[in-house]
């Protein structure tokens, strides 16, 4: 392989993506305040959360 042929492993459709894309939107849709009020497990971590203390009780 030539240095002009580059890398087969380093092109855009082979290269390695992060795995962590942080998004504040996506984090409080999956695991703010309101998504926990949803559903009947989030009510209850809400709740849990609330006897332990905690001043922030989702990410939102």
């Amino acid at each position: 392989m030539t240095p002009s042929e580059g890398c087969p492993w380093l092109e855009a459709s082979n290269a390695m993506q992060p795995t962590y894309r942080p998004s504040k939107i996506a984090r409080a849709r999956k695991c703010g305040f309101r998504a926990r009020s949803k559903s009947a497990g989030g009510r209850k971590v809400l709740a849990n959360r609330r006897k332990v203390g905690r001043k922030r009780l989702g990410a939102s």
